[in-house]
């Protein structure tokens, strides 16, 4: 299988997709001072992202990783990342405490049975700090920071306003393109997830850019309306 490479989602956005067993996405966003990466990606993908970002950089080095959340599928190279790059690494301040191994996330009471069986993998950032502890309102590189708790208890979503994109980490997946919740064993509280579907259908964008399954363009808020208002019906 031929390595994955970035392809341009809109102006100012590629995805690099990782064909993990659930494939999932890295974002890297072009602006005038440079670049910033959105999710470092899957465990053993550390060579591929490092690679693929230098090659659409033309070997300039990001100078900001931003996590969406923590979970191992997206924070395989963050300590790669921090180590070669000296990145400036930025997450929600709930979700710092789940990075650097202060707390794990099986310690948290879960609607799932599973998920304290699953959430065994080391904590991305061990043993380092998050730079940068994002709070709702902030606005970081030109996106703006919204939280987004359910999956994950600092999940955050980030709204690319120029380009009218959406970055929601794990808040939605598309898995065969249908537009639906995070899955299930991995996330603690699915309630709190559908409440912050709910806040995210609010905000003003075009393209939903979903970590998990194909972005979804030109539509992606009216999808995410209509996924929000079935389950006012039921």
């Amino acid at each position: 299988m031929p390595n994955p490479s970035f392809a341009q989602v809109t102006p100012h956005i590629f995805k690099l997709e990782l064909p993990f067993f659930i494939p999932v996405g890295v974002w890297l966003i072009k602006q005038d001072s440079g670049w910033t990466v959105i999710d470092a990606g899957a465990p053993e993908f550390e060579d591929v992202v490092i690679k693929e970002i230098l090659k659409l950089t033309g070997g300039e080095k990001p100078h900001t990783l931003i996590l969406t959340h923590g979970h191992y599928d997206h924070g395989g190279a963050a300590l790669r990342m921090l180590n070669a790059w000296q990145v400036r690494v930025a997450a929600g301040r709930a979700e710092e405490p789940f990075l650097t191994g202060a707390s794990r996330y099986r310690l948290i009471p879960a609607d799932h049975l599973l998920y304290p069986l699953i959430q065994i993998s080391p904590p991305a950032l061990f043993g380092r700090s998050v730079h940068l502890p994002l709070d709702e309102g902030m606005t970081l590189n030109g996106l703006e920071v919204y939280a987004a708790p359910g999956h994950s208890p600092g999940q955050v979503a980030l709204l690319h306003r120029r380009d009218g994109a959406l970055i929601c980490g794990d808040a939605f997946t598309n898995l065969k393109n249908k537009l639906g919740d995070p899955l299930a064993p991995f996330t603690y509280d699915m309630d709190l997830a559908h409440q912050s579907q709910a806040r995210l259908a609010e905000l003003d964008f075009e393209h939903l850019l979903v970590s998990h399954g194909p972005i979804i363009p030109g539509e992606g808020l009216k999808r995410a309306k209509a996924l929000v208002a079935s389950r006012k019906k039921k």
